[in-house]
């Protein structure tokens, strides 16, 4: 959206463009998220597939299959915290693409560029 032309004519247009930024932000923001949970969770898979082989196979004891998973589980466990972090980032992000869009209908249909 180029924000130098915005120029809502009603309420509406306004809401539709605030809605747009918001939408296009958190996607952004979503992808992120999902690209560390497919890592994260390709990694789980992968190391639980070959603990089930080796605990088959006789070449791993059953506490350090266990310790393994676990120390997966904390590492998945780190990685949905750090997601905290992101959620408020991303709070942060929308808000701050919705009052662009609103400081830019107030700009080009006032022509005042406040401070916000």
């Amino acid at each position: 959206m180029d924000m130098s032309k915005f120029a809502p004519g009603c309420a509406e247009e306004l809401y539709r463009a605030m809605v747009e930024v918001a939408a296009s932000e958190a996607k952004d923001q979503w992808s992120g998220i999902e690209d560390e949970m497919n890592y994260q969770l390709a990694i789980i898979a992968q190391e639980t597939t070959e603990i089930i082989a080796q605990i088959a196979a006789g070449e791993i004891a059953e506490t350090d299959a266990d310790l393994t998973l676990h120390f997966l589980e904390v590492n998945l466990n780190s990685a949905l915290a750090e997601f905290k972090f992101l959620a408020y980032d991303a709070a942060q992000k929308i808000l701050s693409a919705v009052f662009a869009v609103i400081k830019a209908a107030l700009k080009n249909l006032a022509g005042v560029d406040l401070m916000f």
